[in-house]
This record gives C-alpha cells, structure tokens and sequence, in this order.
C-alpha cells in the first residue's frame, strides 16, 4: 500500500505531502488543476522516464518521495527494510538531465525501480486503451490473469526454447567450420601449433611489465632494503630504542601503576615494528639480482607481444583464438561424428521444444474460457448490457514462434448476442473501450498480487447510470486492493472512502504565479465538492443531489 508520497518542484507543485490509506481514493478537480501531475510524479517513482521540463520554474531539481507498506504482497516484503515492514523510495531529478535514485537509503538506479516498484503498483493512464487495442498485448493479459495454471508451463516453454537456440547455434558454427577451405583449416593449424608452443596464460603480459621494474632495479631495492633493516634492528635503531623505552616504564610502574596503560601501548608498538622488521627481512632475503632472469623476462615479454600483434590485438585475445582453433581442428578431424552429434541435439531440442510449446498452447485455450467468461460478467456490470468475448487463437509457423510461444491471440467482442464477434479496434466505441478497459483491469486486478491499482481518467466520456456502475465496480476492486482514482464523475466519486480535492491557487505575493494544490476533504467539504461536479454548483438543490449520490454509494 502506498502510504506517503512527498512532492516538490515538479510541475506546478511547490512541496506537496499526501497520507494515503486502504480503500478507494479519488483525486478530483477542474480540468488543468494537476491531478495528472501527481500520477507522473507517481510514474518517477516506478521507474517512469523523467524530462527536466517537468522541473518546477525557478527550481535546479524536482524531487518525488515515497513510502509503502509492504504487508500485502510477497514481492513487497522481500524489498521491505526487516525492521521496520515498509519500502522507502527517493528520486532527484536534476535540470541537467541526472537522476539520483535512493531504495530503503541505499543508491539504487531507474532500472531497479522499474523492476521491483513497477511490479507493485498497476498505472492505468487515459491511452491504455490503445494498449487494449494492440493484439500483440492480448496474450500477455490471458497469461497474467491465468498465471497459477499457466506459470510453470510458460516457464518450461521459455527454457526449452533456450536449449533449442543454443542447440541450433552449435550446429550451425560446426557447419559453418566444415564449410570453410582447407587452406584455411591448414591455416588454422598452423597458427594453433605456434600459439600451443609459447602457450600463453591469462595475464601473463601483464605479470610480467609490473615484475620488470623489479628485476632491473634489484640492487638498488637490495641496498634500501638494508638500510631499512639498520633502521629497525642496528645500534642505536627504532626497536632497540623501544626495547629501552619498555624497559624504563616497566620500573617506573613498579612506583605508578597508571604508567601500565602508557606501557603496554609502547609494547604493542614494539611488537608492530617487530613485524615489520620480520617482513623487512623476508622481503630482503628474496631479493637476487640475476641478469639472466632480467633478460629471460624481456624475452618472454618480447615473444608475448609479438603473438599478441600476430593473432591478437592482445594476450587475451589470442588464448580465445586458441579456444576456437581447438574446436576448429577437433571438427576437421571429427567431422562426421560431431556432424551427426549436434544435428541429433538439434532434433531432441526441437521435439522437447514442441512439446512445451503444445502443453502451454493446450493449456491457455483451457483457461481462456473461464477468463471469457469472467470478462462477460465484468462488462456486464459496466452497463455494457449482453456483450460477448471471445479470444480467437492461431498456430504460427514454427519459424515465427516467439518468447510468448507458438500461440497469436485477438480478443473479440461482440456488442450484442446476434452480432459476430470481431476486433475491438473494428466495433468498439471510444466509451466501450473505456468500460472494457476497465472489465479487463478489473479481472485482472483480482487474479494478481498487485497491491496498488491507479486509474486516470478511466471513466472518460462517460456518465449516469454507467458512472455509478464504474464506481462500484471500483469500489469493489478497493475490497482487496488500494485503488486510486482520478476521476471527472461524481458518480464516481461518491464511492471513494478517501477524496482529495486538487486545484490551481495563486500566490500571496505574486498573483501570476499559480500552484497546484491537493487538500484531504471532510465528509460536508465532500458532499459540496460532489454538488460542484453534479452541477457546477453549490446550490441548495445541486447540494440534496450530492448527498443522495452519496448516500447511495455507501448502501
């Protein structure tokens, strides 16, 4: 559940704190007031793409912050801070064009919001009716709605489509390498054999230019090493020094014994030193000048570089080159049996592939009939009267199967019993669309765990009878559901438990510059807000009219 949503510098909005709660709530207010503005401010949060156009004027950056609840989905509480059962979410957009995103206080970016808060909350704008209206989505939303059943299979479609790719890529490069010349399999060859000669390691070019400096300066580091050992351990030197130092203090603690403290930290800065020094030796004893090992080392260094410049550009390089001419020269000589081998793999990817691709298909024309069936009843209670659904399946060409399987679906509708059923986009008008919209949201909505469903505008062009059925149907959705709305209908927005009044004010100080504002409404500020949006009035009839809407909705 959304719970706090903090505003400031975005749009019209100044600093804008909102406390949401469980139930239905409504965002109303004249056309061009910003209640638009607060769903783009919520779309930041879920990972929406930003424009620093949406900067307040006069403002260097726009920041939106959120915080959810997250007791009602599992996807909620694996994100949660465990102490405290809630998701924090902050993001900065600046006028330069960066984002600063921060989850549960720690730096995180849009994608990770697009993935994890995107997946806790459902937006519906006023153009999903063009989603609606794409039958390339169709698919996806029986998948959605059926995903108990159609879960696992999907899965083990989208796995065994996997193999098949794979299967098929192998086969194709062993085809690719018995297609090539001989010349160049000689070839191949012959640069595998000089490669497997010098037989470079990962690195190796590397190891060696940071060993040089070593080996050409070993004397030098040999002298500085002793004179680091005098320092530590000769006459006169830092550990004798402390020896005396420990020494002294132990008898003047026989006398005081708050030198103890002072004593034992000059001891374990004699035991630090000591360490050094043991390390000091160490090092010392493992240092050998030896030209011969200075010029083995630039020799190997010389050939590595020349390999590299040979069948590189770089040492790296060259290794995967080896990796390929293995399997190049394994191929020539293994030809038939490596042929036979990945073409059989190639037809057992196929076949399982074909298989999961039928369980999934076999099982989404099962589930399509209750879905069907589901969405009648939705549209039924938007008013729509008798409508009819349908979802039309094909089988593609196995060359045409995509990640969503070997399946193209097209929901139909059907306006009335008698008529055929056809492509919304052909029959459709734009406040049946509306209405099927929202039956579809509304079956949806109830076979998921999104926890947060967010309409604009859904009820556009429509009014009367049909507006009181929307508002129920969303009202009823609020059962399981926080549900935002923002809505033009006071049929609508009779059904709300919550209700927040958004509206253009100007400044004290400055009359031109105006502001978006969103207040919380008590129960008369509602029942005068309705009258307003009943009639564009608050007279004493339009204000019985509000109250007898709203005493309707709540029976």
């Amino acid at each position: 559940m959304l719970r706090d949503l903090h505003i400031q510098d975005f749009a019209l909005i100044d600093d804008l704190w909102l406390e949401f709660g469980p139930g239905l709530t409504v965002l109303t207010g004249e056309t061009g007031a910003g209640k638009t503005v607060l769903l783009s401010a919520l779309g930041l949060i879920m990972g929406q793409r930003g424009d620093s156009g949406q900067i307040a004027v006069g403002a260097d950056k726009a920041k939106v912050e959120a915080v959810f609840d997250a007791a009602e989905t599992n996807a909620a509480a694996e994100l949660a801070e465990s102490d405290q059962g809630e998701i924090t979410v902050s993001r900065t957009m600046g006028s330069n064009g960066r984002t600063r995103v921060l989850l549960n206080g720690d730096l995180s970016s849009v994608g990770a919001l697009q993935k994890q808060i995107g997946a806790l909350i459902d937006l519906h704008g006023q153009h999903d009716h063009q989603a609606l209206l794409s039958q390339a989505r169709h698919i996806e939303y029986l998948d959605r709605w059926a995903q108990a059943e159609i879960a696992s299979l999907y899965a083990s479609y989208v796995a065994a489509r996997k193999n098949w790719q794979q299967a098929q890529e192998d086969l194709q490069q062993i085809e690719d390498m018995l297609a090539r010349s001989i010349e160049e399999r000689d070839a191949g060859q012959i640069a595998l054999a000089e490669i497997e000669r010098i037989d470079p390691q990962p690195g190796e070019d590397d190891e060696l230019r940071a060993k040089l400096p070593t080996l050409q300066n070993s004397e030098r580091i040999a002298d500085l090493m002793r004179q680091a050992q005098d320092s530590l351990r000769g006459e006169q030197a830092a550990l004798e020094s402390l020896y005396d130092l420990d020494s002294t203090l132990e008898q003047v603690a026989t006398f005081d014994k708050s030198v103890q403290d002072l004593q034992g930290s000059a001891r374990e800065a004699r035991h630090v030193l000591e360490g050094i020094a043991d390390a000091v030796s160490e090092y010392a004893a493992g240092i050998e000048h030896d030209p011969r090992a200075l010029e083995a080392a630039f020799e190997r260094l010389s050939t590595l570089e020349s390999l590299a410049k040979r069948y590189g550009p770089t040492l790296d390089a060259v290794i995967a080159r080896r990796e390929r001419l293995l399997t190049l020269v394994d191929v020539a000589e293994n030809s038939d049996e490596r042929l036979f081998d990945a073409r059989d793999a190639e037809k057992a990817a196929r076949t399982t592939l074909i298989d999961a691709a039928g369980a999934l298909s076999a099982a989404r024309r099962t589930a399509a009939k209750d879905f069907i069936e589901q969405l009648s009843a939705a549209a039924t209670d938007l008013e729509l009267g008798k409508v009819r659904f349908d979802i039309d399946f094909k089988e593609l060409p196995f060359e045409q199967w995509t990640a969503n399987g070997s399946d193209k679906a097209e929901i139909l509708y059907a306006p009335a019993p008698a008529v055929p059923a056809r492509p919304l986009a052909k029959i459709a008008s734009g406040g049946e669309i509306s209405r099927v919209m929202l039956a579809l949201k509304s079956v949806l909505g109830e076979a998921d765990n999104t926890g947060i469903l967010i309409f604009d505008e859904v009820d556009a062009g429509i009014g009367g009878a049909t507006g009181l059925a929307i508002g129920a149907k969303l009202k009823n959705l609020a059962q399981t559901h926080q549900v935002i709305v923002v809505t033009h209908l006071a049929q609508v927005a009779a059904y709300a438990d919550a209700h927040f009044l958004v509206s253009k004010e100007s400044a004290e100080d400055n009359p031109d510059a105006v502001k978006t504002a969103v207040i919380p409404l008590s129960n008369e500020q509602r029942t005068i807000e309705i009258a307003r949006m009943l009639s564009g009035s608050d007279s004493e009839t339009a204000l019985t009219h509000a109250k007898e809407l709203l005493q309707s909705a709540r029976t």
